[in-house]
């Protein structure tokens, strides 16, 4: 799997795929979101809130959650705010319900 992700990313580079990409490190909505890593958030997320390439800070983790003032995703934030002019954050949660029959 690596070998056929790191062939692709040769052509891509090749191609300069990423041109359409080109973005700074500071989000032009000045804005970050806190979500879940579930992968089907990987597209659909910033699909469902009308964001694009360079809008926001996007911070995934499991079950996108703040755990304490000291945590990974706390620093996350406090780095968009104080340094790369974050002013509003988003939480964005999924839930997941399994019926079984």
């Amino acid at each position: 799997m690596i070998d056929q992700i790191l062939s692709y990313n040769k052509t891509f580079v090749a191609q300069k795929g990423y041109e359409k990409y080109i973005t700074d490190k500071f989000p032009d909505k000045k804005l970050a979101v806190l979500s879940c890593m579930d992968t089907r958030l990987t597209e659909l997320l910033p699909a469902a809130l009308g964001l694009k390439n360079g809008d926001a800070k996007i911070i995934k983790n499991a079950g996108g959650l703040v755990i304490s003032a000291f945590d990974s995703a706390m620093r996350s934030l406090i780095v968009a705010i104080y340094e790369l002019g974050v002013q509003e954050i988003m939480v964005v949660a999924i839930r997941i319900v399994v019926l079984v029959i």
